[in-house]
């Protein structure tokens, strides 16, 4: 059967996503572009109402030109009865059900709607894989979450924290390795409360998969602060070796206290600006990411000020922006906050942020050292140094070189 996969959402999604396209295609069916495809495989996300439109609207195209279609990923999850309204004949696939994804096409195939939800949880981890990206292994260290955010999905799409054994994750990056992956990229819906339901800890698996033999890099995922806090220490000391990208993903969400307790977040913008000064005592040139949530409910004017003193006091390097809104099953209601005031806080945050990076423009101007070549991209290939700053190069081989930035843009660097 010729099939085509599209993938929404995170990078648990595109690792689910790999899983399923390595056993489809041991299983003799193809994977084709989309005008191709007999059917078309909706890895969905359920995080933002944005996202959940956007696939909705895909769905109803879907529909409405009789293409066979299975709706598979979190959406699913809260969203059953909806999708089965504007699609009829679509079948639907749970995020447990990934392992079964060939048993489930088989029957698609001879012309049966499926809908199979609520699957015993089923370990991904070593599982086949057909990586979207050749050199670069996405690899889940744990599934669930042991927060109780009130405005996420998280909890009721993905479950409670499971964490992958220490000795099946270093046979995954061995096997990833063997395949000729230069960069590793850990996650998890919170990679720091990994080993939280099993007595272990984050930055010990750090130390272990530091050790194995080869030229690569890893990558941490993102980490919320509350599950920081208690290995902080022990974390900033995992990251001073050389396998391992000085790059810290750490979501805010907000720099106001209140706001903070309201989300059930369980960290302070003090204990946030601590992390993140700690993290840069040690490692000054570190890359800090961060989220940026405006307009959940009752938050001020006031609060919004306290977020924006929150990034000039910090000054991550990347912020990603996100707007409320309500999701199914979750604690927090809608926002009361009107439209038009959140976007306008979004342009003051988009300012800060572009005066950020002014300040910041030309700081890895001639810079000299080591980069590991990931991707080729079009004609030229993107590299990334020990800080995760992406470099385009013109000529180069996936792995490790020795380059220099000759050229600041916007959003990466030119070397030669």
């Amino acid at each position: 059967m010729n099939i085509f996969i599209e993938t929404y959402g995170c990078e648990s999604n595109q690792y689910s996503t790999e899983i399923m396209a390595a056993l489809l295609t041991k299983a003799d069916h193809k994977l084709t572009p989309k005008d191709n495809a007999e059917l078309i495989i909706l890895n969905t996300c359920a995080l933002e109402t944005k996202t959940e439109k956007k696939i909705i609207t895909r769905i109803k195209e879907l529909n409405d030109i009789n293409k066979k279609i299975l709706v598979a990923g979190c959406l699913t999850e809260v969203q059953k009865e909806k999708i089965q309204a504007i699609a009829p004949n679509a079948s639907i696939m749970g995020t447990n059900s990934v392992t079964h994804i060939t048993d489930i096409i088989d029957k698609i195939k001879n012309n049966f709607k499926v809908t199979r939800i609520r699957d015993n949880p089923q370990l991904l981890i070593n599982q086949p894989r057909l990586r979207i990206y050749p050199y670069i292994a996405t690899i889940q260290i744990a599934e669930g979450c042991i927060d109780t955010c009130s405005f996420c999905i998280d909890r009721t799409t993905k479950g409670s924290l499971i964490s992958y054994e220490p000795e099946q994750i270093i046979r995954e990056v061995q096997n990833a390795l063997k395949e000729g992956c230069v960069e590793i990229q850990l996650t998890a819906q919170d990679i720091a409360s990994y080993g939280r339901d099993k007595g272990a800890k984050l930055p010990s698996l750090i130390r272990k998969l530091s050790s194995i033999p080869g030229n690569f890099k890893i990558r941490l995922g993102q980490m919320n602060p509350a599950n920081v806090l208690p290995i902080l220490d022990d974390l900033i000391l995992a990251y001073n070796h050389p396998k391992i990208y000085q790059y810290l993903d750490l979501p805010m969400q907000s720099g106001s206290n209140k706001i903070l307790k309201d989300m059930q977040r369980t960290y302070t913008k003090e204990e946030y600006q601590m992390i993140i000064s700690s993290f840069k005592k040690k490692y000054p040139n570190i890359t800090i990411s961060t989220d940026v949530m405006l307009g959940y409910p009752e938050e001020t004017d006031e609060d919004f000020g306290k977020t924006i003193d929150l990034i000039k006091e910090t000054k991550p390097d990347i912020i990603n922006t996100y707007f409320y809104s309500q999701r199914p099953f979750t604690k927090s209601g809608p926002t009361q906050v009107p439209s038009w005031k959140i976007k306008n806080w979004s342009i003051e945050l988009d300012q800060l942020y572009d005066k950020i990076k002014e300040q910041k423009k030309d700081s890895w101007l001639h810079w000299h050292g080591k980069v590991t070549v990931t991707q080729k991209i079009g004609d030229n290939y993107l590299a990334r140094n020990s800080a995760y700053i992406p470099i385009i190069l013109k000529k180069a081989t996936a792995g490790q070189t020795t380059t220099e930035i000759i050229e600041e843009k916007p959003n990466y660097y030119i070397g030669r």
